[in-house]
């Protein structure tokens, strides 16, 4: 049976199938997202939003939302009142037996970022379960379709698009799509019916998340957390703090040792969240216990024809870091505005080609970024040492070099070793703070509304060349001036932040990277602006 047609058929109804759905939905493309479960997730993985993510929310207008269902994430030390009230929480880990042995306990890892200093978002510690009934309605009131209890059973393509066949509880239906995103997880269907290989480190631990409720009561000299290693003989794993409340403990198990899932029964869940705890007689409801191992995956390629893979479906790795959900975030932020374009025919299928080519060398680098501090657990060998980078520097100051980027430095590298936004293209443009038609607002919020080009006030060639190439394209271009009395107004410290003169101007995509960058004066803005576009949209 026909189910109609899409553009976009979605597959996987998670944090990054979802945020797909939300990013095409609000640039006019009405996305099919299917999900073979009956429901979003109860469960809350996933937990820490990295500022790259939450300014990527913010420019839905989903940060707020955010920021009420999570708690912001401080410093050590930082914001007591807000840690104390239960809206914030600390980047440290601790190494103890037990919450009881708190005072006894020693830090294993802590991170101080003053990210003030480069964007207008903090990190979020925010379920799972939190947030994805944020991106479900934010993406249906856009425009996007969400079917659950759809599960993509089969897939072939041709020259003109893709047929996706559903089991729709219980009736079989095709849907005829124009593309397809993937976004169906580490264990990908679409990932092995397109025989897409990978690359993997192998498995570095199994592990069990137990999804348990106690109240625990901390004294208020303890140190503040947000996860702990329990080095327990009786149990050895990751406990992290949730919300108040709420906490989940990821214990090892060894399958090499007769051990399996099997053995975690609701009776051994319980004691096991009792020894973390470190009271035998704790009052414990248990939510769930779900396993999964601390795997590393990097898919062979992240696009087949007219279908693409996203998230943990081309790139999986272990938790540490954090990265996961917020790579895959990202991915779908750098497919969406591209998908989004062909599709309104502002530019050809080449631009298509620079999703692989920006985000697999990423997606790899933060598989491997993740795989050696989850095996060195934060002890890094000298060999090591030169190939680490802070997450900080993975998770927003990667730079990308394709065909959707012209004038990338030839030794542009991929991870540079200090986190600066310097306006290079293929970084993502520099954060700053400027007026707005009277209000302050960052230039995040103003460069990832579309094409945006800018340059310094009483340039007026600049602002014609991008009127005519818009007019002679289609292509919308929002030409802004910034300094001193210009449409961004400040000092003239944001635009020279960008390594933009007099005379020169900045070109910005849809997702906030710089596409394009004139230092100073050109002999032809118009043609120069022409030819930069020409290259990025149609690959001339």
């Amino acid at each position: 049976m026909s189910d109609g047609s899409t553009d976009v058929l979605i597959v996987g109804g998670g944090p990054v199938g979802l945020s797909t759905a939300l990013f095409l939905a609000r640039k006019g493309i009405r996305p099919i997202l299917v999900e073979r479960r009956p429901r979003l997730s109860t469960i809350p993985r996933a937990t820490g939003l990295h500022a790259r993510t939450v300014e990527i929310f913010r420019t839905v207008g989903l940060e707020p939302a955010v920021q009420q269902a999570g708690m912001k994430i401080v410093g050590p030390g930082a914001e007591l009142d807000l840690v104390r009230a239960g809206r914030a929480t600390p980047l440290v880990m601790l190494g103890a037996q037990s919450l009881a042995d708190l005072h006894k306990s020693f830090v294993m890892e802590a991170h101080d970022v003053d990210y003030d200093k480069f964007t207008p978002s903090w990190p979020i510690w925010c379920g799972q379960d939190h947030y994805e009934p944020l991106l479900h309605d934010a993406a249906v009131e856009a425009g996007a379709e969400i079917r659950f209890q759809n599960e993509l059973i089969g897939l072939t393509q041709d020259e003109d698009g893709v047929t996706a066949t559903v089991n729709d509880n219980g009736t079989t239906r095709t849907i005829r799509a124009r593309y397809v995103v993937a976004a169906d997880g580490v264990k990908s269907p679409v990932r092995d019916l397109l025989q897409i290989g990978n690359r993997s480190n192998g498995v570095a631990g199994n592990f069990v998340s137990i999804i348990f409720r106690a109240k625990v009561d901390l004294p208020e000299s303890a140190p503040r957390f947000t996860l702990i290693y329990l080095m327990n003989q009786l149990a050895q794993g990751l406990l992290l703090f949730i919300e108040p409340g709420r906490w989940m403990f990821g214990v090892n198990y060894y399958p090499e040792r007769g051990q399996s899932p099997a053995d975690f029964t609701p009776e051994r869940c319980v004691e096991l969240a009792r020894i973390a705890a470190g009271d035998p007689e704790l009052d414990v409801e248990v939510e769930s216990a779900q396993p999964w191992d601390a795997r590393h995956m990097v898919a062979d390629a992240y696009q087949s024809g007219r279908v693409f893979l996203a998230g943990d479906a081309c790139h999986a790795h272990p938790p540490a870091g954090g990265f996961g959900v917020n790579a895959g975030i990202q991915d779908a932020h750098n497919l969406a505005w591209k998908l989004a374009d062909v599709l309104h025919g502002h530019a050809d299928e080449s631009l298509l080609d620079s999703y692989e080519a920006e985000r697999r060398p990423v997606g790899a680098a933060t598989a491997d970024q993740a795989w050696m501090l989850f095996r060195t657990r934060g002890q890094l060998a000298d060999e090591d040492k030169a190939a680490y980078r802070d997450f900080v520097i993975v998770t927003m100051g990667y730079r990308y070099t394709s065909n959707a980027i012209v004038g990338a430095p030839a030794d542009t590298e991929l991870l540079p070793r200090e986190l600066t936004f310097t306006g290079q293209p293929g970084s993502r443009a520099p954060h700053g703070w400027v007026d707005q038609d009277g209000a302050r607002v960052s230039t995040i919020d103003v460069l990832t509304e579309g094409w945006t080009l800018a340059t310094a006030p009483g340039d007026d060639a600049w602002l014609a060349a991008a009127e005519a190439v818009s007019a002679e394209t289609g292509l919308p271009i929002k030409a802004l001036t910034a300094g001193p009395g210009g449409d961004l107004a400040d000092d003239g410290s944001w635009l020279a932040s960008c390594g933009v003169g007099p005379g020169g101007a900045l070109l910005v995509r849809p997702d906030g990277i710089v596409a394009f960058r004139s230092a100073g004066p050109v002999d032809d803005k118009a043609q120069t602006l022409t030819a930069a576009l020409a290259t990025i949209l149609r690959g001339a």
